[in-house]
């Protein structure tokens, strides 16, 4: 007989075969094997991966500011790298103090001040002059500086210089990477410098923010889960609504139109498109719900948003599972010309149903480790594809 036995707490299965029959323990191994086969396969199907997988060795390293906010001031958390190792620091701080942010332990430093105020972000912008795209960089601050700097969006002390243009960030700065705070901090720099020179920063929410502000850390480095120990600050704490950095996030849009474009990380799934909600809509329902638990009172809504079908996870367009009449009716709805998403990995940047989708994320740590990085570019001729020197290629 055989006898299957699955242990809850380990996820582990015991086979037990007897039998005094040669030939039934010979049908007894196969099925044997065939059972377990199937049984491992359920496992690993319901099994979370993360990139990182078990060969993560990152640890304890160069971080912060993290600037949580308290009921009678504010608390700053850092470790920065000294001669012999790091220091971890804990001080009082006020709103109007310039901070700095150590870019690893690279020696190299970046300084911002906090912003007056945080509010939320307008969805809808008139078309810009020009724009970078980049998405899902994933904590590669060098590969996200190279490409910022070669199409002159940043000078080498890392300040804004793209006068009036625009920097369409379509979501997952998170995980992965080992520079996460550097990257926030620097896109929040320059929010405040772009502006100023009467340019925009758009930073659109992904999957991977929302992740880490809901709580869910299935992707994150071991080195931020250290950080966070030898700080004496649990990592939820780090973009909660107390925090500067989790404030600022959550004034974010998770989709926007500029001019007759929309940009969104994931896609628009035609579940969503039923529900008739605009831009506006379902960016003020992802506000809503960001901190709210799914339980008894969530809606169809809460759910949708949230998961595969929503804005943030929806792959179906990228895998090009849609009709043409399916977009069609999805870019009327939104009275758009065009989608642009990241979220799905593609080679190159790619035209997708006929020019009306780009799909823009790369592999940007390979590329970077390969020595070149690539991203979206707009100009008054159109969409092409400008690479760390400045070199612009046709969009294929």
């Amino acid at each position: 007989m055989i006898i299957v036995k699955r242990s809850l707490s380990q996820s582990s299965i015991i086979f037990y075969i007897t039998s005094r029959s040669a030939s039934r323990r010979i049908l007894y191994t196969l099925l044997f094997t065939f059972s377990f086969l199937i049984c491992t396969s359920i496992i690993f199907a319901h099994t979370p991966t993360s990139i990182t997988e078990d060969d993560d060795s990152s640890s304890f390293g160069a971080d912060g500011p993290i600037i949580i906010h308290e009921e009678n001031g504010m608390l700053c958390y850092s470790i920065v790298p000294e001669e012999n190792g790091f220091t971890t620091i804990l001080r009082s701080v006020t709103k109007d103090e310039t901070f700095t942010c150590n870019i690893g332990a690279s020696g190299r430093t970046f300084s911002f001040k906090l912003k007056k105020s945080i509010v939320n972000e307008p969805d809808n912008y008139p078309l810009s002059p020009k724009m970078l795209i980049i998405s899902d960089i994933e904590g590669n601050f060098e590969g996200f500086e190279s490409i910022l700097t070669g199409a002159g969006v940043v000078d080498s002390q890392l300040n804004w210089t793209f006068g009036n243009g625009h920097l369409i960030l379509p979501g997952d700065f998170f995980d992965r990477g080992l520079n996460v705070t550097e990257c926030l901090w620097l896109i929040y720099k320059l929010e405040t410098e772009a502006a100023q020179a009467g340019g925009k920063v758009h930073f659109i929410l992904g999957n991977h923010e929302v992740m880490n502000m809901r709580g869910d850390f299935r992707y994150v480095r071991k080195k931020y889960l250290a950080n966070a120990d030898s700080l004496g600050l649990d990592y939820k704490n780090w973009y909660s609504s107390e925090s500067e950095l989790g404030r600022w996030l959550r004034s974010k849009n998770c989709i926007e139109r500029i001019g007759n474009y929309i940009f969104v990380h994931g896609g628009i799934s035609p579940q969503l498109q039923a529900t008739n909600m605009n831009v506006g809509e379902i960016n003020g329902h992802l506000r809503l719900i960001m901190d709210k638990p799914f339980d008894s009172t969530s809606t169809y809504a809460d759910s949708l948003i949230l998961r595969k079908n929503g804005p943030l996870w929806y792959r179906g367009i990228a895998m090009s599972e849609l009709t043409s009449d399916s977009l069609k009716g999805i870019l009327q709805h939104f009275d758009a010309e065009k989608i642009i998403i990241g979220h799905t990995v593609f080679d190159e940047i790619t035209n997708l149903y006929d020019g009306r989708v780009i799909a823009i994320d790369l592999d940007h740590a390979e590329n970077h480790r390969k020595g070149f990085m690539k991203t979206l570019w707009f100009d008054m001729s159109g969409f092409s594809v400008i690479n760390n020197k400045g070199s612009l290629t046709p969009l294929k």
